[in-house]
């Protein structure tokens, strides 16, 4: 194998894994955690406690 067969092989392996990677997230982008509806009524129930 010359070299530009060898360049070619290594960019299809790299094109066709790019299905299974992860995505990891944007720098700029905050991760926002979705609350569930238990979370909501339990953030809820414990909004004004006098012990904060």
């Amino acid at each position: 194998m010359d070299e530009y067969q060898i360049n070619q092989l290594i960019e299809g392996l790299l094109k066709h894994s790019q299905g299974y990677r992860r995505v990891k997230p944007s720098v700029n982008k905050p991760y926002v955690k979705r609350l569930t509806q238990r979370d909501r009524e339990l953030m809820e129930c414990f909004r004004n406690q006098p012990w904060k």
